[in-house]
């Protein structure tokens, strides 16, 4: 017997057997998709993969003790032996003093519009090699130009079913690709990269990616050293995001506040920003990458203020983590995949905007970097940041000099946060993920000379 044309009878399926053989809770995740891949290499297509991303994850519960096992096989034998696997590990595993239980929630999940594209799923390898070729053609900027990347479409639906009584379905498209341009002239060498990503085919950018990148790389060629300095440092919404967002997905994770790893452990209510830092979380949001109607344990998400005037207002919690840190399960339970246990993660940022253009940004500024699409990372828990800057340009008297080379800013998570200076009025939605430019004060920034 086979559960491939019926995936809610196999989650079904999973949740009575792992009762029957003496589970107190069992959970069943199914995922069911595929993905196309194509990699660009020196401006030609190279390769194609199409590649099912199909498959179980279960987790059993008995005596607070955890059992996990997954399996991409949908037989009668296969779910079978992993709903075994995963009791077995469930009965010599140590319990779990701080586990509580799977969730329930009976609210019902919104439909989040633009979640779902039939095109996406239907398109061919043909309609899709042509996007792409376009794309390299846009980035084409030069004759020789190295252009390299990849680019993805592909769809999943998951089901979600626990012995609790949470029974959950949802089905998602997306289609997204970068390209990076590379151009030399003697010496000098100019190096760019843009992306585009979208749940609905006839908004993805693909031209754009490649126009972009091209343009960039371009602007690239004349880099200079510069001196060390402590300088301003202004950053577009894309760069602004990408600092922002890890940032704030450690520090309000509860699993890394409960283990004492979080950036903002016990800061609920205290100052962690400047006053015009205001992040939001929208898991609805409508054509969102990462929007979704429920979590990855079937709870139906919150509308979030994160920051609100530079003050943290919650943590992210799912059902484990939530009475860790003593508070409501909001719904931010995340897998890397359909073999992993759950984390909290935010969906959806909004960084909300400032009042001052951004050509006013960027005029005021005396002497200082300006970052397009190479935001300031910070990695895993570490807060010291020593970030390379890949797309960056030296600023004086408000003019756009040259890009620069050979450039480290060097901060920590908490200076980024407290030495937000101004916030533009504009923004840029990218996949929903919502940022203006931002301008940084006082950063030490290291030069090559």
């Amino acid at each position: 017997m086979s559960f491939d044309d019926n995936l809610h009878e196999l989650a079904e399926f999973v949740v009575n057997h792992g009762l029957s053989l003496g589970a107190d809770q069992v959970e069943a995740y199914t995922l069911y998709g595929s993905a196309k891949s194509v990699q660009v290499e020196r401006g030609a297509i190279r390769r194609f993969t199409d590649i099912s991303n199909s498959g179980l994850g279960i987790r059993i519960i008995k005596n607070k003790s955890l059992g996990m096992a997954s399996t991409t096989i949908f037989t009668r034998e296969s779910i079978e032996n992993c709903v075994k696997d995963a009791y077995e590990l469930a009965q010599v595993s140590p319990p779990d003093p701080n586990f509580n239980s799977l969730p329930f929630d009976d609210k019902p999940s919104p439909d989040i519009l633009d979640r779902f594209d039939q095109a996406v799923v239907d398109i061919d390898v043909e309609e899709f090699t042509e996007m792409i070729l376009q794309s390299i053609q846009q980035a084409q900027i030069t004759d020789d130009a190295i252009i390299s990347g990849n680019f993805t479409t592909g769809y999943g639906k998951r089901f979600i079913i626990n012995s609790q009584g949470i029974d959950r379905t949802s089905t998602q498209s997306s289609v997204g690709g970068y390209l990076g341009v590379k151009i030399e002239e003697g010496d000098d060498i100019g190096n760019a990269y843009y992306y585009d990503a979208s749940t609905v085919l006839s908004k993805f950018k693909y031209e754009e990616i490649g126009k972009v990148a091209g343009e960039r790389a371009k602007k690239m060629l004349g880099s200079k050293k510069i001196d060390t300095a402590i300088l301003p440092v202004l950053l577009d919404p894309d760069s602004t995001y990408g600092t922002i967002e890890p940032i704030l997905a450690n520090g309000i994770n509860a699993f890394s506040v409960f283990n004492k790893t979080a950036f903002f452990v016990d800061k609920i209510g205290d100052k962690i920003a400047d006053d015009k830092l205001n992040i939001s979380d929208d898991p609805f949001y409508p054509g969102g990458t990462d929007s979704a109607p429920f979590d990855d344990e079937g709870v139906v998400p919150q509308k979030l203020k994160l920051v609100e005037n530079g003050i943290l207002q919650t943590y992210i919690t799912d059902s484990y983590t939530a009475p860790l840190v003593g508070l409501e399960n909001t719904g931010h339970a995340s897998r890397s995949s359909f073999s992993s246990g759950p984390r909290p993660a935010p969906y959806t940022l909004n960084i909300a905007p400032g009042e001052i253009s951004k050509d006013n940004l960027l005029e005021e500024l005396k002497e200082g970097i300006l970052l397009i699409g190479s935001p300031i990372g910070s990695r895993g828990s570490n807060p010291q940041i020593s970030a390379q800057i890949n797309q960056g340009f030296f600023v004086k008297n408000g003019e756009i000099l040259y890009p620069v080379k050979n450039t480290v800013i060097g901060s920590t998570v908490f200076d980024i946060y407290n030495k937000i200076e101004n916030l533009s009025k504009e923004t840029e939605n990218r996949n929903g993920h919502q940022a203006p430019w931002m301008l940084l004060k006082d950063l030490k920034i290291s030069g090559g000379k």
